[in-house]
């Protein structure tokens, strides 16, 4: 079995350099001839980025306030879950001292 040969690359071409997406577009898009024509490439943003050269992302805005906000919930959960395991202990406590009363137990806390 021989391996296959890779076709010939053209000559003058040095595919190790980077392209216009990876420097002009930051690597978050490529690099497109604008709609009206002309001379420099613009860049076209992968889903997510935008700006001129794709150096602004879309979630970017949203990331503290949605961490903050997650945060806040979580925390108030715990604290509603904290509020009402209190009432139910007390709530237990209230129905065994009941029952010692009226049928004279003695229950062990």
């Amino acid at each position: 079995m021989s391996t296959p040969v890779p076709p010939p690359r053209p000559r003058g071409i040095d595919y190790n350099l980077p392209t216009c997406g990876e420097t002009q577009c930051n690597g978050y898009g490529t690099c497109v001839i604008p709609p009206g024509g002309g001379g420099d490439l613009v860049c076209e943003c992968n889903l997510g980025y935008g700006g001129e050269f794709c150096e602004d992302t879309v979630n970017g805005a949203l990331s503290v306030p949605l961490t903050v906000s997650v945060i806040a919930v979580i925390i108030g959960l715990l604290i509603v879950a904290f509020i009402l395991a209190k009432l139910r202990q007390r709530q237990k406590r209230k129905q065994r001292q009941k029952l010692e009363t009226h049928h004279g137990y003695n229950i062990a806390l």
